[in-house]
């Protein structure tokens, strides 16, 4: 029992240790975030943790969630194009 102690540090260590080398693997993508445009294009002014902060461009579903999407590589460039069915990043 002396060392209970111990062996239940060395294991809460272990464990925390796991859990932030298995965070820094952790992807970011705006697939199935919510969104209000449905079934029609969007474009968002980037997403913290997703493409260096760089603008997306998007499709909504029927479901108000993001169905695809695609980065743009560039701020401020995305536009939503022929009455919302398409964007350009540009």
């Amino acid at each position: 029992m002396k060392f209970a102690w111990l062996a239940t540090l060395i294991a809460s260590a272990a464990l925390m240790t796991s859990v932030a080398i298995a965070s820094e693997d952790l992807t970011l993508n705006p697939q199935n975030l919510p969104c209000d445009n449905l079934n029609q294009a969007g474009c968002s002014r980037g997403m913290t943790g997703y493409n260096n902060g760089n603008d997306y461009g998007y499709f909504c579903g029927s479901n108000g969630k993001i169905i695809s999407y695609q980065a743009c590589q560039c701020h401020n460039c995305c536009t939503v194009v022929d009455e919302g069915d398409d964007f350009v990043c540009e």
